[in-house]
């Protein structure tokens, strides 16, 4: 390895080259050996489970999985009810902010509810002051610029708000716990500061402040992965119980399950509890800005949506604001009450995701064009790629987008003048923030969590930068994590398919980050005809079971396998597949992957 002192500054001119040759080779997905999984539990368990839950034994293995292993767990995890909602006393510090906020409230004090630019951060801004407002509180939203002013509670942004605001008390969401020198900002200028975070907590908290976060040592709060704006609900319901006035829990619901569903934290225990009851509640959404966002997002009214569909069409409308320019677009569909001006709102935060989709699309494909292009395909633990013409506000989507298609941790970014910034994702198995973590000398900004991060150094050292990550990652990357895999978790042939079963298995909704929707492995299985082209890199057709009549529509969206191949043959195959029931009720499979039945063990 190169040490970092011996290797040259990063020229300008090869940053003009558009970032060739930044990361290690690796090849294409279609070239990579894949391993094939079905993780079934024990059917004696499941069987047991099924008779205690009164379920099938194809349900009741797939809670297995997902660590439910009693009847009573299975019901609560079926039917989850707002009785599962914890009291938000347990979370430490939620009263003590509760309380300085209401004093302030009552004082005339102005508070400043200090944001981030994602669904998770705006929903926990857009609860805070609904429940400010309940008390009359003097209460304004700030919310940084992505590209002028970056991520989190920085010293000079903290001046400009107490240039801008005049705030006497700051309390922070989605941001904040590292923010030693932000928080002594506030403090030397006669600012109290509530710290409300959910990511990782450092070794020194900022000194000073009220923090909430469930994972600070010393908070028994049993619900560890609550998102910003499940903290937020918390504090939001602290607020009105220490002020003695009501708070419709609906109305927070509505923005807290967007949050969680967003920000892909695990949804299990009070995170499925807040997803499911949130999603519930949008059906009955009242506020003029939500039902514009739900049109818009091409929901019918009256209607809840799904997990997916909060995922793929509801939230990257929120992310795009703040992705693109100010995060104050998407701030407004929670608290604009005109309904002339929400609609308008809405179908800006429509063109602006388009103009997202876009940025997006061409730093994939020139990402993915340098990738493929290498000639030394098992090189490589990560993907580092760079570019002075890539926008910083699409690269976390981008990179997310590649680590899943090459199986690879990503980071990607942009040159801004005499700095580099970008962010990363990761793959399972592989925390990206602890191994970036020990590359933080390089780095005037770094943050995030397990699975995605993000970074800024001055441009000069990001050749060192560079040689000390592709020496990391590759000695501490294990190869099997690198490989390409496709777990089932249960044998389900096609025409063991009927409606029974859908019904059934859509109790296990909203699937996300810890409950994601079941892969079911299918054997002997044939298209009825050529699966024909659709989008950028998808298929669509039909599957018949091998020596039986009945149909059932597929689609598949990665391109990567050999599904088209196997489909214009008549020779059975195998496939993994998800089921999808469609909002007009009709039933897809979503291909996975699929290989010849001469490949299979």
């Amino acid at each position: 390895m190169t040490s970092a002192a011996a290797v040259e500054p990063w020229p300008a001119k090869a940053l003009a080259s558009r970032g060739r040759g930044l990361s290690v080779p690796m090849r294409t997905m279609g070239a990579m050996k894949m391993d094939w999984r079905l993780s079934a539990p024990d059917a004696g368990a499941a069987s047991r489970l099924a008779r205690e839950a009164g379920v099938s034994p194809t349900l009741a293995g797939l809670l297995l999985r997902r660590g439910v292993a009693t009847g009573d767990e299975a019901r609560a995890f079926l039917a989850p009810s707002t009785e599962g909602l914890h009291d938000p006393a347990r979370l430490l510090g939620a009263e003590a902010a509760a309380d300085l906020l209401v004093s302030a409230a009552r004082r005339g004090r102005r508070i400043v509810v200090f944001g981030d630019y994602d669904v998770d951060g705006v929903t926990a801004v857009a609860q805070l002051r609904a429940a400010l407002a309940r008390v009359g509180a003097d209460a304004a939203a700030f919310i940084p610029h992505r590209l002028r002013d970056g991520y989190g509670l920085k010293p000079q942004t903290v001046r400009r708000v107490l240039a801008e605001l005049s705030p006497a008390v700051i309390v922070t969401v989605d941001c904040g716990i590292t923010a030693v020198e932000g928080v002594a900002a506030a403090r030397e200028a006669g600012v109290d500061v509530i710290v409300t975070d959910h990511h990782l907590v450092p070794d020194a908290l900022p000194a000073g402040a009220v923090v909430v976060n469930p994972r600070q040592p010393g908070c028994a709060y049993p619900e560890k992965e609550l998102a910003a704006c499940g903290i937020a609900l918390k504090i939001a319901e602290a607020i009105a119980r220490r002020a003695g006035v009501s708070l419709s829990r609906e109305s927070l619901l509505r923005a807290a399950c967007l949050g969680t569903i967003a920000d892909l934290v695990p949804l299990t225990g009070e995170n499925r509890v807040i997803a499911a009851a949130g999603l519930a509640a949008l059906a009955g959404a009242r506020a003029p800005g939500l039902r514009a966002l739900l049109e818009e997002s091409g929901l019918p009214p009256g209607t809840a949506p799904t997990a997916e569909e909060v995922a793929f069409r509801i939230a990257p409308r929120l992310n795009a604001a703040g992705r693109l320019d100010s995060a104050r677009l998407a701030l407004s569909v929670f608290e604009e009450r005109d309904a002339q001006r929400a609609r308008l709102a809405a179908r800006e935060l429509s063109l602006r995701n388009a103009e997202r989709q876009s940025l997006e699309r061409r730093v994939v494909a020139e990402a993915r064009e340098r990738i493929e292009r290498d000639e030394a395909p098992e090189a490589g633990s990560l993907v580092l790629e760079a570019d002075p013409g890539w926008h910083r506000g699409v690269l976390g989507i981008a990179a997310s987008r590649l680590a899943r298609e090459y199986r690879r941790p990503v980071l990607l970014f942009g040159l801004e003048g005499d700095r580099v910034s970008g962010s990363g994702r990761s793959i399972a198995g592989v925390s990206l923030h602890a191994l970036m973590a020990r590359l933080r000398h390089h780095f005037t900004e770094f943050g995030g969590h397990s699975q995605a991060v993000g970074a800024t150094l001055p441009a000069e050292r990001f050749a060192a930068f560079r040689e000390e990550a592709r020496a990391l990652f590759f000695a501490e990357v294990p190869a099997e994590a690198l490989t390409p895999r496709e777990e089932a978790e249960a044998e389900l042939a096609i025409e063991d398919v009927d409606d029974a079963l859908v019904r059934e298995l859509a109790l296990l909704e909203p699937h996300g980050a810890g409950n994601p929707r079941p892969v079911f492995l299918a054997r002997d299985a044939r298209a009825s005809g050529p699966w024909t082209a659709v989008g950028e890199r998808g298929l669509r057709g039909r599957l018949r079971l091998a020596g039986a009549g009945g149909h059932l529509r597929g689609v598949a969206w990665n391109g990567g396998h050999e599904l088209a191949r196997l489909a214009a043959d008549t020779a059975p195959f195998e496939i993994h597949y998800r089921l999808e029931a469609q909002r007009d009720w009709r039933l897809q499979a979503e291909v996975l992957a699929a290989r010849p039945r001469s490949l299979c063990a």
